[in-house]
């Protein structure tokens, strides 16, 4: 799934965060400790009929919630597509969403190596982040069924030239929101990071080959 170090997968991922839903932690900082190297995959609630259970290579449609481990929202609800196992989410979700029931809620406890690594997110999401993803499970599809699973290399290539331009990542930023920032999380940061990871050759272009993100693809 998810490299730990920033890509534009992860850029992906981190913009279809939502909140449609919000659990107590009053325990928060013990839970942060405890928590901090090992994923937590908690079942909040499993319908009493399961004829088929999530496994790698399945397209899963999910809604989702994301928060940081003391409840900060990170974005607003929505719902996303992805194939499970093949590392278009990141590793939390590859190993925390299995054997999942159609219907099912779970909770994440998702620390940094699981997640987004060493690195902030935009503004939302700091460096080392742990954090809480309550995730459930809309529909179990084969990969055929589905033509659609999200191509976030086809939103970033705006001018369908087969190569992302440093312009055209900068331009997907400004359309999703994300704040200028400052200092490590500004654009011109997040670019290079972006690049660095991406574009193997170091020809200033991200190659659809070259892309880590999902590529029928998106994210």
């Amino acid at each position: 799934m998810i490299s730990t170090q920033l890509s534009g997968l992860v850029i992906l991922a981190v913009l279809l965060v939502s909140a449609f839903a919000h659990k107590q932690h009053n325990d928060g900082h013990e839970k942060a400790e405890q928590d901090r190297d090992h994923l937590s995959v908690g079942i909040m609630r499993k319908p009493d009929h399961c004829p088929r259970e999530s496994k790698d290579g399945d397209h899963l449609t999910v809604r989702y919630n994301n928060t940081l481990i003391d409840q900060t929202p990170v974005l607003s609800t929505g719902e996303f597509e992805f194939t499970l196992g093949e590392g278009q989410v990141i590793p939390g979700w590859d190993l925390g969403l299995r054997d999942m029931c159609v219907g099912e809620l779970r909770e994440l406890v998702v620390p940094s190596q699981y997640g987004y690594g060493e690195y902030p997110v935009g503004d939302k999401i700091p460096p080392r982040a742990l954090l809480v993803f309550y995730v459930e499970l809309l529909k179990i599809s084969d990969p055929g069924e589905d033509s659609g699973r999200p191509n976030m290399f086809k939103e970033i290539d705006v001018n369908g030239d087969g190569l992302i331009s440093h312009s055209e990542v900068a331009g997907y930023l400004r359309r999703e929101g994300m704040s200028h920032g400052e200092g490590d999380e500004s654009h011109d940061n997040l670019m290079q990071e972006i690049f660095h990871e991406e574009d193997k050759n170091k020809d200033g272009y991200i190659s659809h080959d070259e892309f880590q993100g999902i590529k029928h693809g998106e994210l």
